[in-house]
């Protein structure tokens, strides 16, 4: 959440680096998110955004990574309030859902959760991991990057999370020090001293592209992306080990 002060410096700083213009790109509104798990609840939002103030079904599956069998079915109708929702221009805020699930039913092992509106995927998945598989969080991360990943590793980085709200991004909202559209799972501030804007980076899975910087993103401190305000905080400051991809 420390992108917001010091933009214009870095645009300076982007033009002596590049001295080339900026094609602007736009991307699609995403159709649905999983926020971070509540005591085993599934939490969420989906919407259609030609129609942005209709309450839409969601449909969420819930999958057994080791078999593909799917174990579980939801239809909810996303429809709880949410003021960061509304904040962030995802329609009247009214697209919440929460689903309770019964994993004490389910035999020990990596599920796999995964949602859609009306066909289209939502920008990212959920996994809950149940007896044995349920390894501490950081050590999941820790073990599981290096086994994905092809490329060189750039140590350990500091990683935290923003958004286009004012406090995260102060005037700027969805816009980027390159000009490029931001998108979660995709859009990372970097110090570009550190890492060249363009780089393609791989943070626990997923790949990412420096197409931001910061006033407060510097050295070996990475910003990522979130849509919301409630996505950046759950991120919170983590230690990450980086990696460039080819």
């Amino acid at each position: 959440m420390l992108k917001s002060k010091a933009l214009w410096t870095c645009l300076i700083l982007m033009t002596t680096l590049l001295q080339s213009s900026v094609t602007v790109t736009h991307a699609e509104p995403m159709n649905g998110y999983f926020d971070q798990m509540e005591e085993g609840v599934i939490v969420g939002w989906g919407w259609e955004p030609n129609l942005p103030n209709t309450i839409v079904p969601v449909h969420v599956t819930v999958t057994n990574r080791e078999t593909s069998q799917v174990v579980e079915e939801f239809f909810p109708g996303a429809s709880l309030y949410r003021e960061d929702l509304e904040a962030n221009g995802i329609g009247n805020g009214r697209h919440g859902f929460r689903i309770r699930m019964d994993w004490d039913s389910l035999p020990d092992g990596v599920y796999q959760i995964e949602g859609q509106v009306d066909g289209k995927a939502f920008g990212n998945t959920q996994s809950y991991a149940k007896g044995e598989a349920a390894l501490p969080e950081q050590s999941q991360e820790e073990e599981a990057a290096p086994a994905i990943v092809q490329g060189r590793s750039l140590g350990t980085f500091r990683t935290t999370g923003y958004c286009p709200c004012r406090r995260c991004s102060g005037n700027w909202g969805k816009r980027t020090s390159t000009g490029a559209i931001p998108r979660s799972s995709h859009t990372v501030a970097v110090d570009p001293r550190v890492i060249p804007y363009g780089t393609k980076l791989m943070i626990n899975g997923t790949v990412y592209t420096a197409e931001d910087c910061g006033g407060g993103v510097k050295g070996k401190h990475i910003d990522i992306y979130y849509d919301t305000h409630s996505q950046a905080q759950q991120h919170g400051s983590r230690k990450t080990e980086v990696f460039l991809v080819p």
